[in-house]
């Protein structure tokens, strides 16, 4: 083994040696005693090694005090130093500071703006004690052998009982059903108040009919009332404080126990409890909880039936609490065994569990009150506020190494008047740090007015609160990560610079430094700016495709009114009739393609029995007609009194197995026990959105399901006024027949555009991205363009002079961006292609992906960095030579 001096003296020489001096110290004294060792053994070298360390216990040698020599880099005086020439020198360099502020600002600004929307949607239902226990009960329905299994996110309604006396290991189980309801509030002798359903107001789901367990999993804070009784019998109801201010007025919680509230017309309940509104943001807008015992004891038994086994309806709800410790796997055999026992018939139900932390996002498992947030989407906006910031670090790191030949003097007489590598760091980075500072001041300015006009992409409730800590740390976040990012490498760049060269005037850069980190910059701000502008462009196809596609019927002049669906419904159809302006009415359900549809059991005896899912479209016989759907074969339905004629379209007439429209006529159908004949059969139309395949789909007439209105009104020839007068005139038939209710009524149209919603919401994204990416981006090319041409005027002056034209320096001056662009191009290209094909493959119908759209973000690309770069390269082209050449 080698011999080595003795550790203990060496300990000493590091405890009492100056840093600055130790090394080299320490590496002579190594020499010179591996030198003893071959001449006189290690015991004396050990000795003279010794001997040698103690002889260094100089003054030159010993450590000083850092208070007394060193300088103080972090003291305040220093501190102020730095923020005052940062200042200096970013008030000098005006152009590159006002194109980093720019940038700086705008990324900054799009972080806390989408920080703020993804937080928000991350923050639903966060605050419910041992929310990591709280599940709904959901589950996989099938129809059938045949049928396919789909996700379901209700229960049948006597599921929750029976879970809670069949299997173990749930700590508590609670059902509930929303309903939709006029409220009536009694006002002495006079006519009640009434408060229209949210089916009318729009807004979220309010009314619900709960179990007393409802409140055990979820914990409301009660103002007045026993939580104990208060929901155990029939005929109560338990109210937020908010809603029972609605109803009854600012008066004592306690003067409001007892009052009555009627749902329905007909169910007369008393408050029986007061809690408070529950914290938000919540998918549970609950504020009306009816008690459970009131449906058997009231007419609501007809639209809940709790004994019903073999049907499934989207208000029946379910909530567990697990024991801590329990996870939903050592409850999966239990929920097989407790679905075998009862589902044996046509409909197989097997429970199982979602947390409560996924109901938010999950839209597999729809309800009728939550509201989806899409969390790729989230997941995407984090990632563009990303490269948003980062673009702009890049633009900063950029400007500041084009600039660093500018300041190489400043640093070498700095480093020649004593400055060390670490004060420059600091004093370059105090520059960015301050740069940053200002970015985010002037963020938090503009933070609520941007919000304010991007209401249609924000959520519903989103607050800004400046001041809350975690917006705080965030914004501190940003503040240290961004100025690091942008600020650390030109700082350790420019602090390396060598004083003997730049002093002289020399380029103090190696030739791996010399431009290619920021060319490799410039590409990648590119490549991302040219991703945003395919994905705009494909966005904006697929959205054009789907406004102008063939949906199989008429939308033009189309509205529907809703109504309270009772036999009034028909008094106000036949009043609208009588209009001059109305083309045509029909009493409906819903309308051909909305957000609301039917699907039921139909089934076929033919060569072999065929039994599927098949979409209703309800409608009397003005339905078809009005709609303007395509007969291929047969005629459309007669008028009658209950479902006696059926139209089908063709999807429908191929998958019962008939080889052309006219062979399914007079065929029978079974719908729930009665034998229906096909009379038509119509060409396929849309039903759903662009998602979605178009199904198996039957029209009749269903009287009790038919309750609402279509009216098309006769618009040829009309100007809007004229349109305007006929809505005002259904409104005035409206008020004669309903003059408790407001008159509310949309176009099918627009009925149509909510179906894309969030593909709107997802392209106005995508388009303001791209619009900023594609800001800063160009920002930082002209400030490049200008410190090269800036560089390169001794160039352009002798070119000039030996007949150069404009049009040759432009060119000179513009190719090497050009070239940087293609390259983006060609990067951006297959990544854009992968994000957009993935985008796309949530659509049944859709646009292909073609190799224009790619030559034209290029194109637009070098369009855009041409006019940016070219102003900056004519003005150097036309520049007088003699002006340039003046100090030659």
């Amino acid at each position: 083994m080698k011999p080595t001096p003795p550790r203990q003296a060496d300990q000493l020489l590091e405890w009492f040696c100056a840093p600055h001096l130790l090394e080299e110290v320490q590496g002579d004294l190594y020499e010179r005693f591996v030198r003893d060792v071959e001449v006189g053994g290690v015991r004396r070298a050990n000795r003279r090694y010794w001997i040698n360390v103690l002889r260094f216990i100089r003054p030159f040698a010993l450590k000083r005090q850092p208070s007394q020599y060193s300088s103080p880099l972090l003291h305040p005086v220093m501190l102020r130093n730095y923020l005052k020439i940062a200042f200096r020198n970013l008030t000098k360099h005006k152009v590159s500071t006002l194109i980093n502020l720019f940038g700086l600002t705008l990324g900054v600004t799009a972080c806390l703006v989408i920080y703020l929307i993804t937080n928000y949607e991350l923050s639903y239902d966060t605050t419910h004690p041992n929310r990591d226990r709280i599940y709904r009960v959901v589950g996989e329905a099938q129809y059938g052998a045949a049928g396919e299994k789909h996700p379901v996110g209700f229960v049948p309604s006597p599921v929750p009982l029976a879970m809670r006396t069949e299997v173990a290991g749930l700590e508590t189980v609670a059902a509930f059903h929303n309903i939709e309801s006029d409220v009536l509030i009694p006002n002495g002798k006079e006519k009640p108040t009434r408060f229209e359903s949210r089916r009318r107001t729009g807004g979220t789901a309010d009314i619900i009919v709960a179990e007393p367990q409802y409140f055990d999993i979820f914990t409301y804070q009660w103002l007045a009332g026993n939580p104990k009784t208060a929901m155990q019998e029939p005929f109560k109801v338990v109210l937020s404080e908010r809603k029972a201010r609605t109803y009854f007025g600012d008066i004592p919680l306690t003067s409001i126990l007892g009052r009555e509230v009627i749902y329905q017309d007909s169910v007369h309940v008393s408050v029986s409890g007061i809690v408070k509104d529950g914290a938000q943001p919540t998918d549970f807008t609950f504020t009306d909880f009816i008690s459970f015992p009131t449906i058997r004891a009231s007419q609501l038994k007809r639209e809940i039936n709790l004994d019903q086994w073999n049907d499934i309806w989207s208000a029946s709800q379910a909530f567990v609490k697990l024991p801590a410790g329990t996870t939903p796997a050592q409850l999966a055999t239990s929920f097989r065994q407790f679905s075998i026992r009862h589902f044996q018939g046509e409909m197989k139900f097997i429970p199982a569990l979602q947390p409560l932390s996924d109901l938010h996002f999950n839209a597999d498992y729809d309800d009728n009150y939550s509201r989806k947030a899409h969390l790729p989407t989230l997941y995407g906006l984090m990632g563009v506020a990303a490269f948003i910031l980062l673009i702009a670090a890049i633009n900063f790191i950029n400007l500041a190494t084009a600039q660093s030949m500018q300041r190489a003097k400043e640093i070498g007489v700095r480093k020649v008047l004593g400055s060390s590598r670490k004060s420059l760091i600091l004093q370059f980075l105090s520059e960015t740090v301050l740069l940053t500072c200002v970015a985010v001041i002037i963020a938090l300015l503009i933070v609520k007015p941007i919000l304010t006009g991007l209401t249609s992409l924000t959520p519903t409730g989103l607050s800004v609160n400046l001041l809350n800590p975690k917006t705080l740390l965030f914004l501190v976040a940003v503040l240290v990560s961004t100025s690091l990012l942008a600020g650390l490498y030109p700082s350790v760049l420019l602090s390396s610079y060598v004083p003997a060269l730049t002093l002289k005037g020399q380029n103090a850069l190696k030739g791996g430094q010399k431009g290619y980190l920021r060319k490799g910059l410039i590409v990648f701000q590119f490549t991302v700016s040219l991703a945003f502008i395919i994905g705009t462009l494909m966005v904006g196809r697929q959205l054009s495709f789907m406004r102008h596609k063939d949906l199989g019927f008429s939308t033009d002049a189309i509205i529907e009114v809703n109504t309270l669906r009772d036999d009034k419904s028909l008094v106000l159809a036949e009043r609208i009739k009588k209009l001059a302006d109305v083309d045509r009415v029909t009493m409906q359900w819903f309308p051909p393609m909305g957000q609301s549809y039917m699907v039921t059991k139909l089934k076929y005896r033919g060569r072999k029995e065929i039994e599927m899912d098949v979409s209703a479209k309800v409608g009397d016989e003005n339905f078809i007609p009005l709609y303007q759907l395509r007969l291929l074969a047969g005629r459309n339905y007669r008028k009658s009194d209950s479902l006696r004629e059926m139209v089908i379209n063709t999807t429908y007439a191929k998958a019962l197995g008939f080889k052309k429209p006219a062979d399914a006529i007079n065929q029978l159908i079974d719908f729930q026990g009665k034998q229906v004949p096909i009379v038509g059969v119509v060409a396929d139309f849309h039903e759903q959105s662009f998602h979605e395949k178009i199904s198996p789909a039957f029209i009749g007439y269903m009287p009790r399901q038919a309750k609402n209105i279509g009216v098309r009104l006769a618009t040829k020839g009309r100007h809007m006024e004229e349109v305007k007068a006929t809505l005002a005139r259904i409104e005035q038939e409206w008020n004669a027949v309903y003059p408790d209710n407001k008159f509310s009524y949309s176009f099918l149209d627009d009925s149509i555009a909510r179906l894309y919603e969030k593909e709107q919401k997802t392209a106005q994204l995508v388009n303001t991205a791209t619009a900023i990416a594609i800001l800063i981006s160009c920002m930082g090319l002209f400030g490049l363009a200008t410190f090269t041409a800036e560089q390169r005027t001794k160039e352009i002056g002798v070119r000039k002079i030996l007949g150069a034209s404009v049009a040759s320096i432009v060119g000179l001056l513009s190719k090497d961006f050009l070239t940087l662009i293609l390259i983006a191009l060609v990067i951006a290209s297959p990544m854009a292609w992968w994000a957009t094909d993935k985008w796309l493959m949530d659509f049944a119908y859709k646009v292909s992906i073609d190799w224009w759209v790619f030559a034209l973000a290029g194109l637009l690309a070098i369009v855009i960095a041409l006019l940016t770069v070219g102003f900056q390269s004519i003005k150097a082209a036309l520049t007088n030579p003699v002006k340039s050449l003046r100090s030659e």
